[in-house]
């Protein structure tokens, strides 16, 4: 699981930095005339495409992660139902004190 969110962390910088240049392209291009121009807003937009396209992938990637907790948390729970029930119920007595401890200080 830590490769995939070192995978998404690196696809993320990398449609970052994309935008990043491309952005710096069609700046450039605004100040630019003629043919140089024309090149600049023509690799602007490619590497704005490109990033979309990274995007896109990341958003898969991402919901591939969010399903594979959600399936290892579904087969957690399957196995152990009442220690989920448990489980949950401590955590729900422990905010519950908390809050109480809050409430009661004022």
């Amino acid at each position: 699981m830590h490769t995939s969110n070192d995978s998404v962390n690196a696809l993320s910088k990398e449609v970052r930095d994309l935008i990043h240049e491309a952005e710096q392209m069609l700046n450039e291009a605004k100040t630019s005339s003629g043919e140089k121009a024309v090149a600049l807003q023509k690799k602007g937009m490619e590497l704005l495409a490109c990033s979309i396209a990274k995007a896109q992938e990341l958003e898969r990637q991402t919901v591939r992660s969010v399903q594979a907790v959600a399936a290892s948390t579904n087969k957690l729970v399957q196995a152990n139902p009442w220690r989920s029930v448990a489980v949950s119920g401590l955590f729900g007595a422990g905010i519950g004190l908390v809050l109480g401890i809050a409430l009661s200080r004022d």
